[in-house]
């Protein structure tokens, strides 16, 4: 299959009424999103725009088989184009065409459909690319940075970036600080900060719980590993859930403590969240980790690898987790106990250090920050002002 363009979500309402991005009158900003595959916590991102008066158009590829996302709760309220293995360019230009967008976000580099209509609108549109990727002096990045010149500043204006490690890389590609617009993965936080206020003043469960794919960058197997020794260490341990689906499922099956979910789609993760007293994330590979932001909101402490992104903004070690190195099965051995031997006073603290950190960041505030910077990114690439995009 080629293209399959099935319109899967509903036009939101960008009317542009007083109070919203949208001038008392004339027509809404215009924001086109072109992504790859849709999310629960992106798509609270897009409804927070809809809901400014923004008219979103979203174009994105199907969800692939370890993360089957439901089509309606990730394009809900939102208007949104799906494709499969290719989309046709000439599709693409007349959605562009039609929707007239103010500026486009592309969620990446890599989509060669994205990348030739974004430097086809260059003096047309403010166009930025989202960056979650660290850099890691790979061959591919160093080609990457030293053609940048001619290949990514060309075809975009500006970077919508994580965190500081993406930063850093932006800068690298001939991007700077002033291109910038920051947050750009964030977890749906009042929907996790409920599962805190609930639980009020009382302990979290004595859980443990990872929430991802199944694969081996995640280091599934180090955390399968840990898990065993950890149980050896301990008179009472705490169970292992596991909410995701994958090949290294394996490595969890039949295992003592462990409580296989299988993948939770959005809507149900919540829930989830408040059988557990703390996140662990053992990833060996982890541009940024927006459960590090969703766990954080809900009031876990975290136990994540140094290699997540998310690590420099939402897990400092001893304040509210703990922060390891990561394919060490004895580093997270470690990691493991400290949080089953802390007291209930130093568990409460943690959780409420991770409350406080997570204010970061919310779908309402990533709106907030993109339609901020978009009039003066606007200018700053020499394109025609919209007045109705105002300053939040």
């Amino acid at each position: 299959m080629t293209e399959d363009v099935t319109g899967a979500g509903t036009a939101a309402a960008g009317t542009g009424s007083a109070g919203t991005d949208g001038a008392a009158t004339g027509r809404p900003p215009r924001v086109a999103v072109l992504w790859t595959r849709l999310s629960g916590y992106f798509h609270a991102s897009l409804k927070a725009l809809a809901d400014r008066g923004v008219d979103v158009l979203v174009v994105h590829q199907q969800s692939e088989a370890d993360a089957p996302f439901d089509p309606e709760a990730v394009t809900r309220g939102i208007r949104a184009e799906q494709w499969t293995d290719t989309l046709d360019p000439a599709h693409l230009d007349r959605l562009l065409d039609e929707h007239d967008p103010d500026c486009i976000l592309v969620s990446s580099w890599n989509v060669g459909t994205y990348r030739r209509a974004a430097r086809a609108r260059r003096g047309r549109t403010l166009r930025l690319f989202g960056m979650d990727n660290q850099w890691w002096s790979t061959p591919k990045q160093w080609a990457g940075v030293l053609t940048s010149r001619w290949n990514l500043r060309p075809t975009y204006d500006g970077a919508f970036v994580c965190g500081d490690r993406q930063a850093d890389f932006a800068a690298r590609l001939g991007f700077p600080a002033e291109r910038l617009v920051w947050g750009m993965a964030v977890g749906d936080h009042a929907k996790f900060a409920a599962v805190a206020k609930a639980r009020g003043d009382a302990l979290p469960p004595p859980a443990f719980l990872y929430v991802g794919r199944l694969v081996p960058e995640k280091g599934i197997d180090v955390l399968a590993a840990a898990y065993r020794r950890y149980r050896e260490k301990v008179d009472d341990p705490w169970p292992l859930l596991i909410a995701g689906r994958g090949p290294e499922e394996v490595h969890l099956a039949g295992a003592d403590g462990v409580k296989l979910l299988g993948f939770v789609q959005p809507d149900d993760l919540p829930a989830v969240f408040a059988d557990a007293g703390c996140l662990v994330l053992p990833s060996r590979f982890e541009p940024w980790a927006v459960v590090v932001h969703e766990a954080a909101a809900a009031g876990l402490p975290v136990i994540c690898t140094r290699v997540s992104g998310a690590s420099t903004r939402l897990v400092l070690d001893g304040y509210n987790g703990v922060a390891i190195t990561d394919g060490d099965v004895d580093a997270l051995l470690r990691a493991l106990l400290r949080i089953h031997r802390a007291t209930d006073d130093e568990r409460r603290a943690m959780g409420a250090a991770s409350e406080a950190l997570a204010l970061q960041y919310s779908p309402q505030q990533w709106a907030a920050r993109l339609m901020g910077r978009i009039p003066e990114l606007r200018e700053l690439v020499g394109l025609e002002p919209t007045p109705w995009l105002t300053r939040p």
